[in-house]
């Protein structure tokens, strides 16, 4: 059988970034070979790298896996291509054929001009609405929405964590240690400090579990955090915690469980509904400490997911899980900077969320939460394995005097 052959093109700062070496990786490892036509290498620190490499494959299977790999790092078939469309034979449904988006920067090509794609987020689809181009979710499409289909006349912008990142420079690797915590957190409180930037914190409730709720008020009380997106428990707790001094019935200063102490989150819930919200019982002075009493008093915007292991739940949480998705999305635009702190699901959830520009940092003391992150396409998360509730200490020592 004849091989096929494909030309595609790419920029960008391809030698330092390592995505040179991913490209041809991708190729070979999916049964493909190339030859290298250009390559012109960027002059300077700041000027990007181009290069046109024309691809082989034995059949078109092989070739359209191969060419939809490099679409998402940064390749393209053709600088003149304009992109396919295809109409939504329905609300919510979309050609079969259809493009799904990557969180990295994204461009089409439409009468002759590259649009860049707004409301970039994972797993989406591209709408074109004339000259203007934005993701969509599913359930978001409607009949007769015009769908970019394949590769064709797309363009992805990948990150340059090693270049572009200096942030994230002093981190050799995707996760790191409680050796480095220290550093780390020197670093990420350097990032925070300046408060014109849009940090969000996505929370569990171990933050409170592990005494972290006191730093992370101080935070959000002194500017640092601009939103807070969590579940149902983290708000349960961290009430639990200032009504009763107690965290899933376990003391909080001495750790030992207290009598009838199982039943503490039920009473911090059942106070709240009474109240008939969590500003409520913040106004008639029930609540005047904690996370959720911080975020009330500065009035910072927060969401509260719902999920089925849910008690309750409190009248602030969403439990329609479009309605949270779509808030959790609201309140993420514009966003700098991610801390996700012991939430592996909220985590993930807003990782898919986010663009790759916003700069994401994790921490857990679970490894894996931070490798599924980055397994899941959330490849600009730095994560840092330790307990949430030093971290946070640490870094409202370092940000609060």
């Amino acid at each position: 059988m004849a091989p096929r052959e494909k030309i595609v093109y790419t920029e960008g700062h391809l030698i330092d970034s390592g995505l040179m070496r991913q490209i041809f990786d991708t190729i070979i490892s999916d049964g493909g070979s190339f030859e290298i036509l250009d390559f012109t290498i960027g002059k300077t620190n700041d000027e990007f790298s181009q290069a046109r490499i024309k691809i082989f494959a034995d059949d078109m299977v092989t070739m359209n896996t191969i060419l939809l790999k490099l679409s998402n790092i940064g390749c393209h078939i053709s600088k003149e291509e304009t992109v396919e469309l295809g109409d939504a034979p329905a609300d919510g449904v979309v050609p079969s054929n259809f493009y799904s988006t990557t969180n990295h920067e994204t461009s089409v090509r439409i009468n002759g001009n590259w649009i860049t794609v707004e409301k970039m987020r994972m797993d989406g689809v591209i709408v074109i609405d004339g000259n203007k181009a934005a993701v969509k979710k599913f359930r978001d499409v409607k009949k007769g929405d015009k769908i970019v289909l394949g590769i064709s006349g797309v363009k992805v912008q990948p990150e340059f964590a090693e270049r572009d990142r200096e942030d994230f420079s002093f981190m050799s690797g995707a996760v790191s240690t409680e050796r480095k915590a220290r550093l780390f957190v020197e670093r990420t409180a350097e990032m925070i400090k300046d408060k014109n930037k849009k940090v969000v914190v996505v929370a569990g409730p171990v933050v409170v579990h592990t005494g972290g709720a006191p730093a992370l008020a101080n935070l959000i009380e002194y500017g640092y955090i601009q939103a807070l997106l969590s579940g149902n428990a983290l708000a349960v707790h961290d009430i639990e915690s200032h009504l009763y001094g107690t965290s899933l019935g376990i003391d909080m200063s001495s750790g030992k469980p207290v009598e009838w102490g199982h039943r503490n989150h039920l009473r911090a819930i059942n106070e709240v509904r009474r109240a008939g919200s969590i500003a409520n019982l913040v106004k008639e002075g029930r609540l005047s400490s904690g996370i959720m009493h911080a975020v009330i008093k500065t009035g910072i915007p927060f969401s509260l997911a719902g999920s089925l292991r849910d008690d309750g739940p409190l009248p602030e949480t969403i439990t329609d899980m479009n309605k949270a998705q779509d808030d959790y999305f609201r309140i993420l635009k514009d966003t700098d900077i991610v801390l996700m702190l012991s939430s592996m699901l909220h985590s993930i959830a807003v990782g898919n969320m986010i663009p790759a520009k916003v700069l994401t940092v994790c921490v857990d003391i679970n490894p894996a939460v931070i490798t599924k992150l980055k397994d899941r396409g959330s490849l600009q998360t730095i994560g840092l394995v330790t307990d949430v509730g030093l971290f946070l200490h640490l870094l409202a020592k370092q940000l609060i005097n």
